[in-house]
């Protein structure tokens, strides 16, 4: 997988998330992958808790105008 440094929604973020859970559900991937997915699944996390903080902080400047 290469890796772009393209901007991605929060949506498109939460469905490569939800897309590495299906694939850990399944059982059928050997440990040194679940790692790896574990670890990319992490960064998508932390990606996403941004930009969710990012929003919080745009509505709370806009409501305290």
């Amino acid at each position: 997988m290469s890796k772009k440094n393209t901007v991605k929604s929060f949506e498109d973020l939460f469905e490569q998330l939800e897309g590495i859970v299906k694939k850990m559900d399944t059982g059928d991937i050997e440990l040194e992958e679940s790692l790896t997915l574990f670890e990319e699944g992490m960064s998508i996390v932390e990606e996403g808790k941004k930009k969710l903080d990012e929003a919080e902080l745009k509505i709370k400047k806009l409501t305290h105008k």
